[in-house]
């Protein structure tokens, strides 16, 4: 079986210039925006412009840690975001 690995493994996946999370992220805003149109997908676009530079700003796995501390994704073998105290 033929795997093929990247010339450089500490660069994330890159689709066309976008990272995988953000790619992710433009086309189902981008789809949402076409489905509701109007004023409101266009501020969804709006949305996106600004967020893309400032979300670039941010370390690597900045989204996924958000997402975590906001309770919407559980990362295995990890404490919970709102304990206080962990016990190894």
């Amino acid at each position: 079986m033929d795997e093929r690995l990247p010339q450089y493994l500490h660069r994330p996946v890159q689709i066309l210039w976008f990272a995988s999370d953000e790619f992710i992220l433009v086309l189902s805003t981008i789809f949402v925006a076409a489905i509701v149109g109007g004023v409101i997908g266009w501020s969804l676009v709006l949305a996106l412009l600004l967020f893309l530079p400032w979300k670039r700003s941010k370390p690597r796995g900045f989204l996924s840690q958000l997402a975590w501390r906001w309770g919407l994704v559980s990362l295995p073998f990890y404490p919970g975001p709102t304990q206080t105290r962990f016990y190894e």
